[in-house]
């Protein structure tokens, strides 16, 4: 039952109204939307979205090295960088995630090209800059998520496609350690 005050206003209403209309707040405005019921919520579709925003969330974590980083307006040259890039009324995470699916596609395809010592390198790097696997469960069921170093190599491809950072060293077939060390350096300044 939707709650209201003012009737003829709508002012301040909030919850469903019929199984049809929805009212909320959003950012302190009052809106209506109509009430939409997903029909297969645990599509292969939608678990393939929820773990590719899934992991890049998680990776983003790590870019955010201090919890003040945008109040002071200071953080790591790839956050700076997201930041300044990200459009107009946009953070920077939600414009990392609007081109998510095709960093991961980049990222799980490059991931396979590597050996196991390279794939090291980002696996180390990525615990020193403090990202974590993700390996979430949907649905009760298990799911393939990224590794630590795969979010890191996610990362390096948003920052060679958007950022203008010079990260062609380590997304060949054969990244040097050092290369990968530098690169994580400008994700996230460890504290």
């Amino acid at each position: 039952m939707a709650k209201v005050k003012g009737p003829l206003f709508s002012l301040e209403a909030s919850g469903a109204l019929a199984n049809t209309i929805v009212y909320s707040i959003w950012k302190g405005r009052p809106y209506v939307r109509e009430l939409v019921t997903p029909s297969n919520p645990s599509s292969a579709g939608q678990i393939t979205i929820r773990l590719i925003l899934g992991a890049i969330a998680k990776a983003a974590r790590a870019v955010l090295t201090q919890k003040d980083d945008t109040v002071a307006n200071v953080g790591s040259p790839f956050y700076v960088s997201s930041r300044d890039l990200a459009p107009s009324g946009q953070s920077w995470i939600s414009f990392l995630q609007q081109n998510a699916s095709n960093i991961h596609d980049k990222t799980i395809t490059q991931w396979a090209l590597i050996d196991a010592i390279e794939q090291g390198y980002f696996e180390t790097e990525a615990a020193v800059r403090g990202l974590t696997d993700y390996s979430p469960v949907l649905g009760g069921v298990a799911q393939v998520g990224l590794t630590a170093g795969q979010q890191l190599m996610a990362l390096a491809f948003f920052a060679q496609d958007f950022l203008a950072f010079d990260v062609l060293s380590i997304l060949g077939v054969a990244p040097l350690q050092a290369d990968v060390q530098a690169f994580g350096a400008k994700v996230a300044v460890t504290v």
